[in-house]
């Protein structure tokens, strides 16, 4: 079986965050669904989620890797 959405996120990004990854991939997405459970975000969703990755994983992490975040985020929607 296949990973949902929301665990391929999380499995991004436990690897540019570690164990502090999913307390902050669930506050972001709750950011974007507007409060709803962030293991039902869409796909449409992940531009979104990406940019707010890129605009705060910063602050944990060099600029260079933020933006790998995001790319890597934005990378799941291609399958």
């Amino acid at each position: 079986m296949s990973l949902s959405l929301y665990d391929r996120i999380l499995d991004t990004a436990r690897e540019f965050m570690g164990p502090a990854a999913e307390e902050y991939i669930n506050r972001r997405i709750r950011i974007v669904m507007r409060g709803e459970e962030p293991e039902t975000i869409p796909e449409d969703k992940l531009e979104r989620l990406a940019a707010g990755i890129q605009m705060t994983a910063k602050g944990y992490m060099s600029q260079a890797r933020a933006e790998r975040f995001r790319q890597a985020v934005l990378d799941l929607a291609k399958g």
